[in-house]
């Protein structure tokens, strides 16, 4: 398969297509549709709108050969970009391969922003586990979106193991 980014057993990663999007869509979990429609998005639409965003980055998850989820990060500033992934029953028949793989897609979408945020209903328990166990932590406030009690999610390059942070380096005389 061309365009691999990265392959973790049976996963791979590819850059995303139009037709990856058409293929996904009628088959989006439950609480992936709800996210959709909370955000006044159809599924398809949801899928397709980051490929065209200048400066956005979309990939597709497959299993084998079968797409079971797209993922991405749109640019918000310089150094934060909006996290999403929106995926198939595919994660759920396959969760072991697939949580072998997350923490890799997640560096890899972290790609150069400082800081990758987003939103999730704070009653997609799974999610919120989900998110917690690859990294990101969560603001105390609650949002109202569209009617629906939401929670800021938030994942930031670690500074202190970074040897470019101010309070590590070295005083020069």
């Amino acid at each position: 398969m061309a365009n691999i980014i990265k392959r973790v057993g049976r996963l791979s990663l590819i850059k995303s297509r139009p037709e990856d999007a058409d293929e996904l869509a009628p088959y989006l979990r439950l609480n992936d549709k709800r996210e959709c429609l909370i955000m006044g998005l159809e599924p398809l639409e949801a899928l397709r709108e980051p490929l065209a965003i200048d400066g956005a980055f979309t990939y597709t998850i497959r299993f084998d050969e079968n797409p079971i989820a797209m993922c991405g990060t749109v640019p918000v500033t310089g150094d934060t970009a909006r996290v999403w992934m929106l995926g198939t029953g595919g994660i759920n028949n396959n969760f072991r391969p697939f949580l072998r793989g997350c923490k890799e897609v997640i560096r890899i979408l972290q790609g150069n922003y400082d800081m990758i945020e987003n939103f999730v209903p704070v009653d997609h328990t799974e999610t919120i586990m989900w998110l917690s166990w690859c990294g990101f932590t969560f603001d105390d406030d609650l949002f109202e979106i569209n009617g629906h009690t939401m929670m800021r999610f938030v994942r930031c390059i670690n500074q202190k193991n970074n040897v470019y942070y101010l309070q590590q380096r070295p005083v020069m005389h």
